[in-house]
């Protein structure tokens, strides 16, 4: 009877040859199709912040200006998007939200703040967070956000990454500069 239980496979064990043969034949399908020349090899994207930084008056209806850098790398991203605000002393991107069906025209995102350099503060929801480098804060639909820099001399860098969540057009269109 113990030969007979050993020799039965139990669910996980069956599970785990089933991944490991379909595996084997995903690797082969995609050996095969590359060899008869079907699909591309993916091709790596490369941006820099120093090139395309523009600067930006009233981020969101924010105070000062701002310099605004979009990576859109070919748009290869989508849904998420990416971008860097440098923003000045007593500079700010507004306070605002996004909604999923779009009502307020701001865009249907959920977004990711990571502070690279200085410190500020974000107002989330009424209420004030400190920021400052190595902080990383998301902002769901829903919930009214935006951020100030509150230092008295150095630029609040922020890298932003925003996943659209609706289905209104891209909005990787190129910010304008504005005096």
């Amino acid at each position: 009877m113990a030969d007979r239980e050993d020799a039965k496979l139990n669910r996980r064990d069956a599970l785990a040859a089933a991944g490991a043969c379909f595996a084997m034949l995903s690797q082969r399908a995609l050996a095969a199709t590359e060899a008869l020349g079907a699909r591309p090899k993916p091709a790596y994207a490369k941006d820099s912040e120093a090139q395309g930084m523009i600067e930006v008056k009233g981020i969101h209806a924010g105070k000062g200006k701002g310099g605004v850098k979009m990576f859109s790398f070919a748009g290869a991203p989508k849904p998420a998007h990416f971008l860097i605000y440098d923003l000045s002393p007593g500079g700010s991107e507004g306070t605002h939200v996004h909604f999923l069906d779009n009502r307020n025209n701001e865009g249907s995102f959920d977004e990711y703040y990571y502070i690279i350099s200085g410190r500020g503060q974000m107002e989330i929801d009424g209420e004030i967070v400190p920021v400052v480098a190595g902080d990383h804060v998301h902002t769901p639909l829903e919930v009214a956000h935006g951020i100030e820099n509150t230092h008295p001399t150095e630029n609040l860098r922020v890298f932003l990454t925003f996943i659209k969540r609706g289905d209104e057009p891209s909005p990787m269109r190129r910010a304008t500069p504005q005096g």
